[in-house]
């Protein structure tokens, strides 16, 4: 018992310690894109239909550090704010698959060639799964994103549709109605503020720097605080429990490894950089690299809150293209990944990679990253706590 906790304890350090300076990096430059990245800015890449707004939606999706659930909300805003359903379901596919946390994460465990398809591959989905969707679901007068009002941009508001933040609370069966919505009433209405207009006399408020470091270094490791920590212990537990060649043979490069790294990731509410220890965890117990891809792409992007609120907002169709889009892309990109690496002698390699001994620097970062989360976890409960008490 003692050295199963010893080996638990040890396996799980070492990936915190290996993660732990690319996330921290990877925070400090989410908080840049959270003051950089302006709501007329997104409003003009997204709002025309066609090709190029779904290329845009895919372009600006990849880097943002959004988790599944985060993203729903956003998505939804950018809707109802004009964007057509193929740039709105391209940010949807292609956001939660990746984030700048995530992709320096994914080398830190799995190395450049990984980091590099991993990239790739959220990008050709989101393009690919939105512009079938532009081509099969076409936006007419009828639907919500056509005939729609514009927003209401309070003075107050730091455009809360691209904040970045998490939601306040988790959608379930319905778009979600919190702060990231706007629903001002029609007699607020003022002109000059709604969005999409170029004259507006009430500009978007100026971000400061201390606005990026706050959500850089509270409000995003808040978010992903509990969902880190458990896929860490996951992948600590995966590591620590399963021999190294227990997926070996049928169920490392086969069809059977997909099915299981889909089947794995289907029902499994997992973000981004949750995902990765968990799949260099199979990787170590004999998992191929295509199939521990298979769980990288489909984990983040196809939880039941995503299905749903697609379904919701642009229908039953684009939902179902989604679905399939995700799917085949994910086990064609595998496929293609194992073939590239030639399985055995590349693998392998990859395995090496992933044969860690932190440094003390790297120790040290680790301890900033776990004091980091705690520290944020405790601040954003804090603020619950005052919010429940205020209401």
């Amino acid at each position: 018992m003692n050295n199963f906790i010893t080996s638990f304890a040890r396996n799980t350090w070492d990936m915190v310690a290996e993660m732990a300076p690319y996330l921290l990096f990877g925070f400090a430059f989410a908080g840049l894109l959270h003051i950089l990245i302006r709501k007329d800015f997104v409003q003009h890449w997204l709002g025309k239909p066609g090709l190029g707004g779904v290329i845009k939606a895919s372009v600006l999706g990849v880097p943002m550090p959004l988790c599944s659930c985060a993203v729903i909300p956003v998505a939804a805003s950018l809707r109802k704010s004009g964007a057509t359903r193929g740039a709105t379901a391209s940010f949807l596919s292609s956001t939660p698959q990746t984030g700048i946390d995530s992709i320096l994460a994914t080398y830190a465990l799995l190395g450049g060639l990984f980091t590099m398809v991993r990239i790739a591959v959220a990008f050709v989905t989101g393009i690919l799964t939105g512009y079938i969707i532009e081509l099969f679901c076409k936006d007419t007068p009828s639907t919500p994103a056509a005939s729609i009002k514009p927003v209401v941009v309070p003075n107050s508001a730091n455009f809360a549709a691209l904040s970045l933040a998490p939601p306040t609370h988790t959608p379930t069966m319905g778009l979600p109605t919190g702060p990231l919505i706007s629903t001002a009433p029609e007699d607020q209405t003022d002109t000059t503020a709604k969005l999409g207009t170029c004259c507006s006399s009430r500009p978007e408020p100026k971000r400061k720097p201390i606005d990026a470091l706050r959500y850089g270094f509270v409000t995003l490791p808040s978010d992903l605080a509990t969902s880190l920590i458990i896929g860490l212990v996951l992948a600590g537990l995966i590591t620590t429990l399963l021999p190294t060649d227990l997926l070996s043979g049928s169920f490392s490069t086969g069809p059977l490894a997909f099915l299981l790294a889909t089947a794995i990731s289907l029902p499994l509410y997992v973000c981004a950089t949750a995902s990765i220890p968990m799949a260099y965890a199979l990787m170590a117990a004999g998992l191929s690299p295509g199939a521990a891809l298979v769980f990288l792409i489909a984990g983040p992007a196809t939880n039941t809150a995503t299905i749903v609120t697609v379904w919701k907002m642009l229908g039953r169709r684009a939902t179902a293209i989604y679905l399939l889009c995700l799917l085949l892309i994910s086990w064609l990109a595998g496929w293609l990944l194992n073939s590239a690496l030639k399985q055995d002698a590349d693998a392998s390699a990859m395995h090496a990679h992933g044969s860690m001994h932190p440094s003390l620097w790297q120790h040290a970062t680790g301890i900033l990253l776990i004091g980091l989360l705690v520290f944020s976890y405790w601040k954003s409960r804090q603020q619950t706590t005052k919010s429940c008490c205020a209401g």
